[in-house]
Formats: C-alpha cells, sequence, structure tokens
C-alpha cells in the first residue's frame, strides 16, 4: 500500500523540470495571446517558469538579488577604517622607539636623585668604574635628538609613517622588530592580492622572495608584450617556472591574463573607492612595502599593459560605503573583488534579458555570490533556450532568436486547435462531396470501365477481373469488360486573401492578435488538410503590407499611423487573387472600423470618411468601386466584424449589398471559429 506525505515547499524537494515540449506549449501560448517570440522568451527568462509544479526565480529576481547583496555590503563596511589598525600599530611602534631613546638619554643624563647616578654627577661610568668619555656622550644626546626630531615630523597618516620610518634607522631594537614584522605582514597581504599561489611564503617574506617577486613580474610582462605585438606566447615555460605563484588551474595565456587582470582590478576599485587623502596614504604606503623601486616599476607596467590587452577587464567601479563595520587592507582589497564580481554578473544577468540568452552567465560565480539555489535556477534558465534550440524549435538568427520553421507549424496545430475547440458541433472539416465522377482526385473507391470515362486503370481489379472470369492458369487473357478504374472526384481549388486591419483601434482590445492567430491557424489547415488551395495574408492602416506566414508571429512589420485604407486593401487583395488559380476566390476581411482614407487618381492619398462634404462622398464611392471590381471578378469579399459601430455596420451593409458575400459580427475570442467554420463549409461549394 502506498503512503503518500504532503509538506510545505522548503526549496529542497526535487521537482521535474519541464520538457522541451512543454517548455514550447508555454511559449506558444504567450505567442498566440498576442506576443511575439522575443516578448515571450523575455517574459519566461525575466520571471522565471512558475507554475504546474514550478518553482524558480527569473533573471529580473536575480538582478534584485544581485543588487541587495551589494547594497548589504556597502552599507555594513567603514573603508575608512582600513588605516585604522595599521595606524595604532605604528603608533605602538613610535611610542616603543621613544621609550627606547628615552632609556639611552638617562644613561647619559640620569635625573637628579637617582640611587644608580654616579655620585657627583656627570657623565656615567664604565664598566671599570670610570665615566665614558664626552665626546660619546655627546653623540649619543645628538643622534638621540635627531630621532626625536624624526618622529615629531612623522606625518599623521599611515602610509606617510610607513614610507618615511622605511628609511628611518631604530634607536630601539624591540621597535625594529615589530616595524619588520608590520612591514612583512603588509607586503605578504599586498603581494598575496596578486599571487595567491605563495600564501604560505608570503608570511615569511625576505628580500629574496621580493627578488623572485620582481623577476616573475617581469617574465609575466613579457608575455603581455608579445601578445600585444600580435604573438601568440605560450606560456607552459613561464608555468613551469612559476606556475606555484599561483592557484591551480590555470593552464592557457586567456586564463592567466583573466586572473592578473581581475586581482589588478580589485585594487583599482579600491583606489576609485577611496576619498583623494586615503588614496594618497595608500598609494605613500605601497611605496614604503615596495622596498624594491623596480618592483614597484614592474607591477605599474603590468597593469598599463593587462588594460591595453583587455580594457573591460578594468571597470571604472566605484563603491561607496556607509558602514560601520571596520576592515583591513587584505579584507578590503577581497570586499572589492567580491563587488567587482556582483557588477559583473550584474552586467551579464543584463545582457541576458535584454538578448532572452542566459547562457552567457557564470552559474557558478551566481552561486558564490548568492548560494546554491541561485546556480540552480541560472541553470534551469539556460536550460530553457538550450532544449528548445536541440529540439529544433529555435535558432539564433540575425536578430536574435526565432522560431524555426517546425515551431511555425507547431504553433498553427496549436491555433488550429485551440479554435476548433471552441467550435460546437462537429461534421466540419471532412470535404466532402455527395456527387462522384470525372475528376482528378483519385479516391479508394473503383468501378468499371465505360467508354468515354478516363482510363485511370486499376491493375489489381482488373487482373482480378480476368482471374475470376477465365479461372486459375496463365497466361491471363484481359478484355475491356475486365477493365476496372478508381473513382475520381471534382475538387474545386479555392484561394483566399486575408486582410488584416491593422489600424491603432485594432490593438486596443486584443483584436489584432485575433487576427494574427486566425491568419495562422487558415495558412497551417490549408497547408495540411488542403494543399491545393492557395492563402496570401496583407495587412493594411493607409499602406497595405504583404505578409509571410512567419511574420504573423511579431508584430515589428506594424505601421497604423494615416488611416485606413480599404479601397487599397481590396485592391491589393484582387491583384493578388487575379495571379492565383482556383475557382473559389474570396478575401476575408478582419477589422474594426470603416475606412478613413483613400486613394486619388494621381496617387496620393486623401482622408476624411465621416465628415460632411464632398471628400466624404468621394471616400465611400472609391471604396465601393473597388468593391464592384471584386465582384465583376467573382471574389467573395467576407467581412469580420469587431465592431457593432452603427456607422461600420451601415458602411459592411453597402458593400455586402454590392458584392453578395457575408458579414458577421464577432468578438476577438470568437474570431476564430467564425472563421474557420466559414472556409471549412464553403470552401468545396461548385460555383456554376
Amino acid at each position: 500500500m502506498a503512503i503518500y506525505r504532503y509538506s510545505q515547499w522548503d526549496g529542497s524537494q526535487d521537482v521535474a523540470l519541464p520538457s522541451a515540449d512543454d517548455l514550447f506549449d508555454r511559449l506558444s501560448e504567450q505567442i498566440l495571446q498576442g506576443d511575439d517570440l522575443r516578448g515571450a522568451l523575455n517574459r519566461m527568462m525575466r520571471h522565471g517558469m512558475r507554475g504546474e509544479g514550478q518553482r524558480g526565480a527569473g533573471l529580473q529576481e536575480l538582478l534584485e538579488r544581485l543588487r541587495e547583496a551589494r547594497e548589504r555590503n556597502l552599507d555594513r563596511y567603514n573603508l575608512s577604517s582600513m588605516f585604522d589598525g595599521i595606524q595604532e600599530r605604528l603608533d605602538e611602534i613610535v611610542g616603543k622607539e621613544r621609550d627606547g631613546i628615552a632609556e639611552r638619554l638617562r644613561s647619559v643624563d640620569p635625573p637628579a636623585g637617582d640611587p644608580d647616578a654616579p655620585q657627583g654627577g656627570g657623565a656615567p661610568q664604565s664598566a671599570g668604574g670610570e665615566a665614558p668619555p664626552d665626546d660619546l656622550a655627546d653623540m649619543l644626546r645628538r643622534m638621540a635628538n635627531r630621532r626625536l626630531e624624526q618622529l615629531d615630523a612623522l606625518p599623521p597618516g599611515a602610509g606617510g609613517r610607513i614610507k618615511q620610518l622605511r628609511d628611518y634607522d631604530f634607536m630601539d631594537g624591540g621597535a625594529r622588530e615589530d616595524f619588520d614584522a608590520l612591514m612583512k605582514e603588509l607586503q605578504g597581504q599586498l603581494l598575496q592580492q596578486y599571487f595567491q599561489g605563495m600564501q604560505e611564503s608570503l608570511q615569511n617574506l625576505t628580500q629574496a622572495d621580493l627578488s623572485q617577486i620582481a623577476e616573475m613580474v617581469r617574465d609575466l610582462n613579457e608575455l603581455v608584450k608579445r601578445k600585444l605585438q600580435g604573438e601568440d606566447p605560450d606560456i607552459a615555460p613561464f608555468m613551469a617556472k612559476w606556475g606555484a605563484m599561483f592557484p591551480p588551474g590555470i593552464e592557457t595565456f586567456d586564463q592567466l591574463m583573466d586572473y592578473m587582470s581581475r586581482q589588478m582590478a580589485q585594487m583599482q576599485s579600491l583606489m576609485n573607492s577611496m576619498t583623494p587623502e586615503m588614496r594618497r596614504q595608500l598609494e605613500e604606503m605601497m611605496d614604503g612595502l615596495m622596498q624594491d623601486n623596480r618592483l614597484a616599476w614592474d607591477m605599474f607596467e603590468l597593469g598599463v599593459n593587462l588594460e591595453r590587452l583587455n580594457p573591460s577587464a578594468f571597470p571604472d567601479n566605484d563603491f561607496r560605503m556607509f558602514g560601520d563595520e571596520p576592515v583591513t587592507l587584505q579584507e578590503a582589497l577581497r570586499l572589492m573583488g567580491e563587488l567587482n564580481d556582483m557588477e559583473e554578473l550584474e552586467g551579464q544577468v543584463r545582457r541576458a534579458i535584454r538578448s532572452n540568452d542566459a547562457t552567457q552567465i557564470d552559474a557558478d560565480a551566481l552561486g558564490d555570490a548568492l548560494g546554491d539555489e541561485a546556480r540552480r535556477y541560472a541553470q534551469e534558465l539556460q536550460r530553457l533556450t538550450k532544449e528548445l534550440e536541440d529540439a529544433g524549435l529555435i535558432r539564433k538568427g540575425g536578430h536574435g532568436w526565432e522560431l524555426t520553421p517546425q515551431a511555425m507549424r507547431k504553433i498553427g496545430d496549436k491555433a488550429l486547435t485551440d479554435i476548433f475547440n471552441r467550435i460546437r458541433g462537429s461534421g466540419i472539416g471532412d470535404h466532402n462531396r455527395d456527387k462522384s465522377g470525372i475528376g482528378v482526385e483519385i479516391t479508394d473507391e473503383t468501378k468499371r470501365w465505360e467508354f468515354g470515362d478516363p482510363l485511370h486503370l486499376n491493375t489489381l481489379r482488373t487482373v482480378s477481373n480476368a482471374v475470376m472470369r477465365e479461372g486459375q492458369g496463365t497466361p491471363v487473357r484481359i478484355r475491356p469488360d475486365d477493365f476496372e478504374i478508381d473513382r475520381t472526384i471534382a475538387q474545386t481549388r479555392a484561394s483566399t486573401v486575408i486582410a488584416i486591419d491593422m489600424s491603432y483601434s485594432m490593438f486596443w482590445d486584443g483584436a489584432f492578435q485575433a487576427g494574427q492567430r486566425v491568419g495562422l491557424a487558415l495558412d497551417t489547415l490549408i497547408r495540411s488538410k488542403f494543399p491545393k488551395d492557395q492563402v496570401s495574408v496583407v495587412a493594411f492602416s493607409y499602406f497595405v503590407l504583404p505578409l509571410q506566414s512567419n511574420m504573423l508571429l511579431d508584430t515589428y512589420w506594424v505601421e497604423f499611423g494615416g488611416g485606413t485604407n480599404f479601397e487599397e486593401a481590396l485592391r491589393q487583395s484582387r491583384r493578388i487573387l487575379g495571379r492565383q488559380g482556383g475557382t473559389n476566390k474570396q478575401i476575408i476581411l478582419i477589422t474594426d472600423g470603416e475606412p478613413t482614407t483613400y486613394n486619388w487618381a494621381d496617387g496620393s492619398r486623401s482622408g476624411g470618411y465621416g465628415r460632411r462634404g464632398r471628400r466624404e462622398g468621394g471616400l465611400l464611392e472609391a471604396t465601393m468601386r473597388e468593391v464592384m471590381r471584386c465582384t465583376r471578378d467573382n471574389i467573395t469579399i467576407n467581412t469580420f466584424m469587431l465592431d457593432q459601430n452603427p456607422t461600420l455596420l451601415r458602411f459592411v451593409q453597402l458593400m455586402t449589398k454590392i458584392n453578395k458575400g457575408r458579414a458577421f459580427v464577432a468578438s476577438p475570442h470568437s474570431l476564430g471559429s467564425y472563421v474557420v467554420s466559414d472556409y471549412v463549409s464553403n470552401r468545396n461549394r461548385v460555383i456554376r
């Protein structure tokens, strides 16, 4: 016995992902509701694929999460505190040096009343009980005073103090050791920013290590220069020599450059985010830490060359922070890297929204920034277009994604299915005829041949008749009485032009989108069920635009300004039907309003239907003249009105009176059912 347990969604449950067909069904539904492929894909990408058991974030939500994560960092940390810890340690070092100097001075000039002072005052005694020479004591006093003057002249900022203390000759050995330890620590933090593979060795940095780093930077500069000169440098020898200074996984020149550019961009972003005073302090501190001036120059040159090689890798990011939490130099550099990564991810997501292509998003980097859930959502969105592309339903075109012919047929089938599902009753679509006889379409029935019949000989039935007449044996002798032919029926060919009004008002309540669905459904119906029929589609406002069937899935071509020219729409449709064969010819006119402009004799347009005066009459007369030309050419005009405006009704009544066509009042929802039913039920009428 199966037991089912239900619990609230917590994000950990596995839900079957939609297949390519499911994805395309959702896409088709949006397209048939009036969206184009770009808009439908964009909606799915922006908002994800929620519903029907699915739960997932879209690109818009991921973008908002990235922005929130960045703002949390900016509101949390205080970048100006970066030098506070360094400043405190420098103050301690300077204080220890001052104490050491004072101790030295006390040994020369002990304060009065000091029990350890030599009797009678004067200079201290030597180990043998003799006082040191006065000149040595004077030299010690002068040296101490110079040191104190140097300490008094130290700038207040940490950067300036490091730069001056680097060349300062400490008198106190403990202070010297503390300063050297601070220098090594800061050098390690700074260089580790660029060369993460040296984390352990940078903790105990020596002058020899700095020399090695300087040599490596020069070698790296040579690689970049060769690339700038158009060569394709091999990094294998470089990595064999210096690979230990870099993290694992770097195998190509591009990977090496991407890594170095990313690390140097962190320092640039840190500089950009500082106030001028903080920036000056950091520059002075770096000058002090880089004891080898050649190394400092080589690092600067490397940064310039990398930016020339790939300017986009050095974004001009400026992160202003307003929080209270202090950060160290190392934490600040790491934070700049995270913020730069978020900026890059934001750019990737924005580009994915514009292009409807999530494959350019680094899902792993997104997961590092926002967590595993965000990584899964990004991978799901990447799968959306990939599966549709692999299934042959969409493909890359000159303007982004476009539907394939296979996809257009599937959407047409869906439109047709939706329309037929709304038709109550049955009995349409078979195109049966009660009368059979001479024709061009072969049926499954046969008949004995009669004189005058076309000789569509059914070989199997003819030979069978001869065998049954003469019995078994060979040869089989066939007589004219044995002839049996296939029955044929006379099929009429229908030619149809669907003229869709694309005036402004057609877009108010979905009427134009309904007309698009009808055109697509009829095109699919005719191509699949009546391949000998022909259908053309035009859209019209003040001009007429012939459409390919694939254009019915888009709206980029719509231009509704300038009026509604029924005369030109009928004239162009009549010309199209004149070039096509077929016995039945019809124009399906889908509109929600009367004509508002027409063509004058000189080819220009004139407007004013509904106004008083001669121009109103001219518009109506010009349109009705074209209706009469269609009638003379045996073209039926069937009008589907999407509005019950009295003026429109009077105009259509006059048009149907002249043409003997049909007029229907329909809503955008029922329009498809009316058109398809009318087409199927009337296409095989024999016009005598």
